[in-house]
């Protein structure tokens, strides 16, 4: 992620950037319904040229959008890892998800330690990561994914996507810019 700041406007300008050669980012974000009957995780991976690898989208049964978004970043991690990638940046725009994560330290008794603790187990199996907050506008394409999957039916298989699916042809497009 990028960032410029306009100060005669106090305008904060972001934008994705691609990792460093070598490395696969992975674009992850979770969603949930105000009413808490809908939840969804989806991402998007992308090499240091910012061309697509792969994507997902997922309905969850989750109990909050903390839950959702560290959902969102362990389906992330498993694809990346079984298709190989050992050296990944993480990406995601819940800045709670990701101090969770930063504090490689949670107490068992906490609501989201088995998730946490599985995604920590994950990365200490992978040569390198990073864990970035990135602001809402640099992580569309992983939030039209999510939004994707809140209107999957509730015992839909997570949907993988090989190839970008047209309604995330535009937010690929325009990181790009």
């Amino acid at each position: 992620m990028e960032e410029h700041r306009d100060n005669s406007k106090f305008r904060r300008l972001v934008w994705w950037t691609p990792p460093p050669k070598g490395c696969v980012k992975i674009n992850c974000d979770g969603a949930y319904t105000r009413n808490g009957k809908k939840a969804a995780a989806g991402g998007v991976l992308r090499d240091s040229d910012g061309e697509f690898l792969f994507a997902f989208s997922s309905v969850l049964r989750v109990g909050s959008s903390v839950e959702a978004e560290l959902f969102a970043i362990k389906l992330g991690m498993e694809i990346g890892i079984s298709m190989g990638y050992s050296n990944l940046i993480v990406e995601s725009d819940s800045l709670s998800a990701i101090q969770l994560i930063n504090r490689r330290v949670i107490q068992q008794t906490h609501q989201f330690y088995a998730l946490v603790s599985s995604i920590m187990h994950m990365a200490a199996n992978v040569h390198h990561i990073t864990w970035n907050h990135a602001y809402r506008e640099t992580n569309s394409a992983a939030d039209v994914l999510a939004k994707y999957g809140l209107s999957l039916s509730s015992n839909s298989p997570v949907i993988l996507f090989k190839f970008p699916p047209n309604f995330l042809l535009l937010p690929l497009c325009t990181d790009k810019i």
